[in-house]
Order: C-alpha cells, then sequence, then structure tokens
C-alpha cells in the first residue's frame, strides 16, 4: 500500500518533469529558429547593402573620372594634348 503511493507520487513528479523539460526544449529549438533566421536575414542585409555601397562606389568613381572625360570630349582632347593631360 505505502509502495503504491509512492508510486504514485513518482509518476507524478516524473509527469511534471517531463513537463518542464518539455516545455523549455521547444522553447530553446524556437528560440534557435529564430535566432537562426534574424543572422541569415543580417547576413543576408549586410551583403546587399556591401553590393550597393560596392556599385555605388564604382558609378561615383566613374562620374568623377574628370581626366577621362575630358580627354575623351572632342573640343577638350586637342587643348589638353597640347597641355600634357592626355596621351
Amino acid at each position: 500500500m505505502e509502495n503504491e503511493v509512492l508510486l504514485k507520487q513518482l509518476v507524478r513528479q516524473v509527469k511534471i518533469l517531463n513537463f518542464w523539460v518539455s516545455l523549455f526544449g521547444v522553447l530553446f529549438l524556437a528560440t534557435l529558429a529564430i535566432t537562426g533566421f534574424l543572422m541569415f536575414e543580417a547576413v543576408s542585409y549586410i551583403r546587399t547593402s556591401t553590393q550597393k555601397i560596392t556599385d555605388f562606389q564604382t558609378k561615383t568613381s566613374q562620374t568623377l573620372d574628370v581626366q577621362n572625360q575630358a580627354c575623351n570630349n572632342n573640343s577638350l582632347k586637342a587643348y589638353l594634348q597640347k597641355a600634357g593631360y592626355c596621351q
């Protein structure tokens, strides 16, 4: 009789323990999944931003290449060649 009461208490405690372990396990896995997704999004955002900055730098350097633009201009080319700026 005493063993049955003890057995019921142990089964009850194991069920409670199983509930808490399952709850925290699910919470841990959900947190891990959310963290992984957020890290993936952050890396994608950083990669996209880096590509946009690189494209912007390329376009800006091409736009600001005054010597090349002036040397390609037919009306200025002869004058700049005499001055030694264009070859």
